[in-house]
């Protein structure tokens, strides 16, 4: 392989690459929304390829789920005590609660789907009380 077919670094472009870099350009600028609505899939389609791997393994390996429930804990854990001593923590998080509970408001008021779901979920969890209740008195 010879090197006068080899362009240095520091050399000016050829017309032909120059070319070139204008098409491309061109082009690009022509067919934006296609070539990025094209990305936008395949970044998606990879995504939730890498997001069932990540479940299937959570579903099959023992010790990647014992990973994830302790590295949630210990997240859940963190951020209890940061918000014990950080006032600027606590108050955020209150806000996050006021607005939790105010969209559950709307959501009982005008979803009856939602309010049909916390019913249904609010009687399965007094129907386990009931029983471990039950269970506990010999």
């Amino acid at each position: 392989m010879s090197n006068e077919n080899k362009i240095p670094n520091n050399t000016p472009e050829t017309p032909k690459n120059q070319d070139r870099k204008t098409y491309m350009a061109q082009y690009y600028a022509d067919n934006k929304d296609e070539i990025s609505a094209r990305r936008k899939a395949a970044r998606l389609e990879r995504k939730n390829e890498i997001n069932a791997a990540a479940k299937e393994k959570y579903a099959t390996d023992h010790t990647v789920r014992e990973q994830k429930i302790k590295s949630v804990a210990n997240r859940r854990q963190a951020n209890r005590e940061r918000i014990a001593v950080d006032p600027i923590a606590k108050k955020q998080h209150e806000e996050r609660l006021a607005k939790r509970r105010q969209r559950h408001k709307e959501r009982l008021a005008t979803d009856p789907a939602y309010r049909r779901k916390r019913e249904d979920a609010t009687a399965a969890q007094r129907e386990r009380r009931k029983q471990k209740r039950e269970g506990n008195e010999p």
